[in-house]
């Protein structure tokens, strides 16, 4: 594996900062970066080192600086996140590029096989689908990681990484692009700025406003719980996704014996879920697993959140580009929704890798970005909105194209490594990437060339 080069080694050099305290705070009212990033959650924090990896230097050979906008979380908060996060080997590849997987690989799962169940009960039952990674001479499809020791590697990486400053701050109040830069004002009154910013802040996202980038926006009629439990029966690696009337229902293996949940309900019955006893909800879920687990023992903290659905005209724009839940919303099926944003993050990398003139900077990487991303994201955040909709939607033709469906996937082998190929995060447009599948930092290692050789 490719360890770290030296954009998370390097001492600072950028003699715009003018503050380098070693406790990543800010000392003054006013900072220039480089390179802005708003948002410190997972996807954030993953772009923040993917940016110090790729070695960025501008015409002057000066170390690229980049400022990481946002909270530090708690250890309590940490503890109290349940959930967790099945990345495909795209990701995977990415995480161990930068160093990731090697601090919380002992605490993942791996998911080897996947069985799509049919218990919507209607007229038109679709035929059960198993799928297996070996089908893809794969180990296994994915790794199953609890987020809490995802995000404590994550934040100890990015508070030593001497490229990276975390600006710690409650809020970010204000985004501003102007004609040769981006200001970012927190709510403690201090500004940043940089020529170029990201915005990895979420669904509610203050970069996306400032970017003035289009957006459709849309609700399902459903909430979805999401937690940890114990059950009876081993899980052998295998994923279970029950389609029901009201969204899938999805068992999601961990360590022997333990498991996640995705639970996709109407809003009022998942709100009624969440405030059941640990012995009422162990109870419905027993029957709504059918018993595939065995007898659930234990659940942990229920988290619910409502799912909605966003696409946006384009990805960057007016300096500023869009990753994660800034840049798209889906429903969480086939795993799609983190790693969407890390592919984000990479082939963004890849657009910086290709503005060779820091002046021209930030015109380039906009259009460049659109370029290699936009497409496959439209595509696929489209895909994802039609198969939440056939579970939801109680019209005969749009079912029976649904079971049909299913019934060629499960009957033709190469359709079936297709979609195996597609849900793992192959970009669907790949035109881009000059005749390879990836962006560099999702390829082997031993193809990072690109990278390597600026280091």
């Amino acid at each position: 594996m490719i360890k770290p080069s030296a954009p998370l080694i390097n001492p600072p050099t950028n003699q715009d900062i003018s503050t380098s305290s070693g406790d990543n705070r800010m000392s003054s009212e006013y900072e220039k970066f480089d390179l802005a990033i708003v948002g410190a959650g997972p996807v954030g924090l993953i772009t923040a080192l993917a940016a110090a990896y790729t070695g960025c230097k501008d015409s002057h050979q000066k170390q690229l600086q980049i400022a990481l906008i946002g909270p530090k979380p708690s250890a309590i908060a940490l503890n109290r996140d349940t959930r967790t996060t099945a990345f495909m080997h795209p990701s995977l590849k990415m995480l161990s590029n930068l160093a990731i997987l090697e601090k919380i690989e002992t605490e993942a799962a791996p998911l080897k096989e996947l069985r799509m169940i049919d218990d919507t009960a209607g007229l038109l039952r679709a035929p059960d689908c198993h799928f297996t990674s070996l089908e893809l001479d794969l180990p296994y499809f994915a790794l199953n990681i609890p987020n809490a020791d995802l995000n404590r590697a994550l934040i100890e990486m990015v508070s030593q990484a001497s490229a990276i400053r975390w600006i710690e701050t409650e809020e970010v109040s204000k985004v501003t692009s102007e004609d040769e830069q981006v200001s970012i004002n927190t709510r403690e009154g201090k500004m940043i700025t940089a020529p170029f910013c990201i915005g990895a802040d979420g669904r509610n996202s203050i970069c996306r406003q400032a970017a003035e980038i289009e957006t459709d926006t849309w609700s399902y009629d459903q909430t979805a719980i999401a937690c940890g439990f114990t059950h009876q029966l081993p899980h052998n690696a295998v994923s279970i996704e029950i389609h029901r009337p009201t969204g899938p229902l999805t068992l999601i293996p961990l360590k022997e014996h333990h498991a996640s949940l995705v639970w996709s309900l109407k809003p009022a019955e998942a709100e009624q879920m969440v405030k059941l006893d640990d012995n009422g909800f162990i109870e419905a879920l027993n029957k709504a697993s059918l018993g595939f687990y065995g007898q659930i023992n234990t659940v942990a903290k229920r988290v619910a959140f409502p799912i909605k659905g966003m696409s946006l005209k384009k990805l960057a724009a007016k300096r500023i580009a869009l990753v994660g839940e800034a840049a798209h919303i889906v429903p969480p099926i086939g795993a799609q929704g983190m790693n969407m944003g890390l592919m984000d993050a990479a082939c963004l990398c890849d657009a910086i890798q290709q503005s060779p003139d820091y002046a021209q900077f930030p015109s380039n990487l906009v259009e460049s970005y659109n370029t290699i991303r936009h497409r496959d994201v439209a595509r696929r955040s489209k895909t994802i909105d039609l198969l939440n909709k056939s579970l939801l939607v109680d019209y005969l033709p749009f079912k029976a194209a649904r079971t049909v469906g299913l019934t060629l996937l499960k009957q033709l082998t190469p359709l079936r490594r297709l979609v195996m190929q597609q849900g793992m995060g192959t970009p669907l447009e790949t035109s881009s990437y000059h005749g390879e599948s990836l962006p560099t930092l999702m390829q082997d290692p031993a193809a990072e060339t690109a990278y390597a050789s600026q280091s």
